[in-house]
């Protein structure tokens, strides 16, 4: 798919392996929203997004994960989600000498992580584990394959986990197995 455009509400399907499909919907200023649906082939119909549950909201760089699309869904095919896109994030604090950590933030109202509020700073695993575990990395996404193999891990394993996160808060195990609704 190396023509597609994706605008605001576009519905895409997104290879996750030779028989594995899920979709992924383009939200506000760059963020994609990731569903909680999967199947073997890529034929979608009559599915409203509103009635699937959402796995992650992440700022992605669509023009490197195109290879990762197979289509862009028709408005006859899917119901767009409307839920809110979430506007607290993780923002990466890199220090000196490899010290890494990050902020809780607000993003803005144009949902921008430049200029976002700070909530919380000097987010530790110690005392923000859930937080951790809950929200997601205000970086953007652009290598398919970190996408892909985190779309896997999710749809073979039930966990749900960004490994940048991994790299920011070293010690933090993987968060638990979230049994997905069938």
């Amino acid at each position: 798919m190396k023509k597609m455009s994706l605008g605001e509400g576009d519905v895409v399907s997104v290879k996750v392996s030779d028989s594995t499909y899920t979709l992924a919907q383009m939200r506000k200023n760059g963020i994609m929203q990731f569903f909680d649906i999967v199947q073997s082939d890529d034929h979608w119909s009559g599915i409203d997004l509103n009635n699937v549950g959402s796995l992650f909201f992440v700022f992605v760089a669509d023009k490197s994960l195109r290879r990762m699309f197979t289509q862009k869904l028709s408005l006859d095919a899917v119901v767009r989600s409307t839920s809110l896109v979430p506007k607290q994030m993780l923002s990466a604090v890199i220090g000196n000498a490899g010290n890494y950590g990050a902020d809780l933030v607000e993003l803005t109202d144009e949902y921008s992580s430049y200029g976002a509020k700070v909530l919380k700073s000097d987010i530790r695993p110690s005392a923000d584990l859930e937080l951790i575990y809950r929200c997601e990395m205000a970086g953007m996404q652009g290598d398919p394959e970190k996408l892909r193999m985190r779309l896997e891990r999710y749809f073979e394993k039930g966990i749900n986990w960004d490994d940048a996160k991994s790299f920011i808060f070293k010690d933090v195990p993987l968060p638990p197995r979230r049994v997905r609704d069938q």
